[in-house]
């Protein structure tokens, strides 16, 4: 165990937990003054940007062009809804006395959308779509346009009746589309592409005799980290998605496509065992 405290040590310099987020800021408290290269500014605009991303899976009997129009207004409807929220607590807005529905309402009759990214899968039991929506508000005249949407009753009874049914074609769009499936298909191919560059550009730039501290500076912190003791050496296993570095006291002994358990050391982070998992040894 003394042996052990020294390479402990180590490691956690090298691997730190990530520190805590900061707590934000209190509200009514000032904002930070601006830095010399102005990083800091006075908001000049009206103009507000907001974004929404939907992923929806269909099934076999929906084309791509009505899977894209259902997906685009499920995403429009979580689109009004953090725009809603936002300008929602806006000075102007949060004093001019709306009712909820007539505050959604009215950030709908603001919002310019449009289509900034799309992604349609072809799957053996379905259509898997991936839609990102950008919304831009108006750069000035908030304050006219908010006053005639108050006086005015007939413009009002409009942007209600407008927002009341692109809610309910949301609802219908939210319906058509079967729960979860094309959330597990993106997220699978995104983090099968991210193993295999992990993996790739492991393979190419560590070699055997590379310390810690030169692996993390060149791939980051490990996701995954394992470690063994065997007789006088010391073992630290960090994984990279598809490729594993094994440290032996201290420095780069091999690189495995996977660890690989051996009985008579009761542990897998080593560099014994199957040789067809090396792909790099001393």
């Amino acid at each position: 165990m003394r042996r052990l405290l020294p390479v402990l040590a180590c490691l956690f310099a090298l691997f730190p937990r990530p520190l805590p987020a900061q707590p934000p800021a209190a509200p009514g408290a000032e904002a930070a003054p601006p830095d010399a290269a102005g990083g800091v500014r006075r908001q000049v605009s009206d103009e507000r940007v907001f974004s929404k991303t939907a992923t929806c899976f269909y099934g076999p009997h929906m084309d791509q062009a009505q899977a894209k129009r259902l997906c685009a207004q499920q995403a429009r409807g979580r689109l009004l809804d953090d725009a809603a929220s936002g300008l929602g607590r806006d000075a102007a807005l949060a004093g001019a006395g709306l009712s909820p529905k007539d505050l959604r309402a009215f950030v709908d009759s603001l919002l310019a959308v449009a289509v900034a990214d799309e992604e349609v899968r072809q799957l053996p039991d379905g259509l898997a779509v991936r839609l990102t929506l950008r919304a831009k508000t108006p750069n000035a005249g908030l304050g006219d346009r908010l006053a005639a949407f108050a006086a005015n009753p007939e413009l009002r009874a409009a942007a209600l009746a407008e927002t009341e049914k692109r809610d309910r074609l949301a609802g219908e769009a939210r319906m058509a589309a079967i729960p979860f499936g094309a959330d597990r298909e993106f997220r699978a191919k995104e983090m099968e592409n991210e193993m295999r560059e992990d993996a790739a550009f492991a393979a190419r730039r560590v070699v055997p005799g590379m310390s810690m501290g030169s692996v993390k500076e060149l791939l980051g912190d490990p996701p995954a980290i394992k470690q063994s003791v065997i007789g006088p050496e010391t073992y630290v296993c960090a994984g990279y998605g598809r490729v594993w570095v094994v440290f032996r006291d201290g420095v780069v002994a091999c690189l495995r496509s996977r660890l690989d358990y051996v009985a008579r050391y009761a542990t897998d982070c080593h560099c014994a065992g199957n040789y067809a998992t090396i792909l790099k040894n001393e």
